[in-house]
């Protein structure tokens, strides 16, 4: 009976659009969920009864072509989609707070499970994992590389190699910025060319062993009875060292001779009468007096005061972590108590062909279906030119409620429509029985 094909249209309707509200209300109850993505729900009509297939027009009849005569069955919900547009970036007080900008996901791992986030709120537990705050999930990456006893490996620029492996990223509490030896010292200012012979200007500076421990660098500057000229000699934590070296200046005061100096590390341990020193290089150090062509950076015998200093070098002691932070290309750093900032590892980013294919897995997360392809994993700026890591962020959920709402409005009204579909066949049918009376 035909009423009953009206009922039966009703009713995939009020499914389907209970469906859609389904959808419309997961969507306004995550508008503040992290890294969130929104989904809709589409119709399509359902399949058609069809009672004539229609007929072409013919010339023998002179007739014109008839349409086939269909009836619809109703409606059904062809696909719930994801909208995986950019939610806005929400500025946090916190370093490993991260958010993406652009495609793609944060890696994680669970239980030996992958999966992909686009939340990035991100905590270190006991032993220096950074893990998902909410679910302990590893967070992926790569970490430094490590020698044989376990010292980290730096490049040729002095930069912490990383070890392009995916794995936990790991950064224990216990990572120590190394020591380094010093080996360039840099010296600005002026003598006064109006010195007396035997004056003396002294200048000191804090140098660092192989060790990392500090040690008291003087140079002493002795006017000579020549014009121009200068004697300098070298102490280490107030012990004499070194021959000794003669410095003299031009006419117009800029600097003639030495432009450095070099203090040799056997020196240097047989005043302190150590092997604190590495001499096996052997690591001497440089005192840089001048620059040629940069008066700024060179020692000078002008007219006015002694300003003469050492003011620079490049060693260092060991220090230990106080923070970490990361940059666009997801790369962590540490700031440590030596002053030293070190790379420590890497965030990686996965990207897929179809990420709305991707599946919902709960607590923020997805997992890869048939129809999104696998993982592309690469970094951020290099490898993904298109993507970048914010920190002290996280992206917001991208749900529009102005949207949602307007869509629950639409939904409540085909709800109601159907549901008077529903109530007016039923008093159809009625009145059909009351036919027998």
């Amino acid at each position: 009976m035909s009423l009953t094909r009206a009922l039966t249209s009703g009713i995939s309707s009020l499914q389907s659009h209970q469906k859609k509200m389904d959808v419309v209300s997961n969507n306004i109850a995550n508008v503040n969920t992290v890294g969130y993505k929104s989904s809709r729900a589409l119709f399509s009509d359902e399949f058609s009864q069809i009672q004539k297939f229609g007929r072409s027009a013919t010339s023998e009849r002179n007739a014109g072509g008839t349409n086939p005569l269909q009836y619809g069955l109703g409606v059904q919900v062809a696909s719930v989609t994801l909208d995986m547009k950019q939610g806005n970036l929400d500025i946090t007080d916190r370093p490993l707070d991260l958010a993406l900008q652009g495609d793609g996901f944060f890696v994680y791992n669970i239980n030996g499970k992958q999966l992909y986030s686009r939340a990035g709120a991100i905590s270190r537990d006991t032993v220096g994992n950074l893990v998902d705050s909410s679910t302990g999930a590893f967070l992926q990456g790569y970490n430094v590389q490590l020698d044989a006893n376990g010292n980290t490996i730096k490049d040729e620029n002095g930069i912490n190699a990383i070890n392009s492996s995916l794995s936990n990223i790991t950064i224990s509490p216990s990572t120590i910025s190394s020591p380094s030896q010093t080996q360039n010292v840099s010296l600005v200012g002026n003598l006064s060319s109006s010195n007396a012979v035997d004056s003396t200007r002294e200048t000191s500076i804090n140098i660092f062993d192989n060790q990392g421990g500090a040690h008291s660098l003087k140079l002493i500057f002795t006017k000579t009875a020549n014009s121009n000229e200068y004697s300098l000699t070298t102490e280490i934590n107030g012990t004499a060292f070194g021959s000794g070296t003669t410095v003299t200046f031009n006419s117009d005061g800029t600097l003639e001779s030495p432009s450095d100096i070099t203090i040799n590390a056997a020196d240097l341990n047989g005043a302190l009468g150590t092997e604190s020193f590495d001499q096996t290089a052997p690591k001497n150090i440089t005192v840089k007096l001048g620059e040629q062509g940069n008066i700024a950076n060179s020692l000078t015998n002008y007219a006015g005061l002694n300003t003469a200093t050492l003011s620079s070098q490049d060693g260092y002691e060991a220090g230990t972590i106080r923070d970490l932070s990361v940059d666009t290309d997801g790369r962590i750093w540490g700031a440590f108590t030596n002053g030293r900032s070190e790379l420590l590892g890497q965030v990686v980013v996965a990207k897929f062909a179809n990420s709305a294919g991707l599946i919902k897995d709960g607590s923020n997360f997805f997992s890869v279906s048939p129809n999104s392809g696998l993982a592309n994993i690469g970094t951020a700026g290099e490898i993904f030119p298109s993507t970048s890591i914010h920190n002290n962020s996280l992206e917001m959920s991208n749900v529009d409620l102005t949207k949602q709402f307007t869509d629950m409005i639409t939904t409540q009204r085909g709800f109601e429509a159907a549901s008077r579909v529903i109530t007016v066949s039923d008093s159809m049918l009625a009145e059909i029985n009351m036919l027998k009376r």
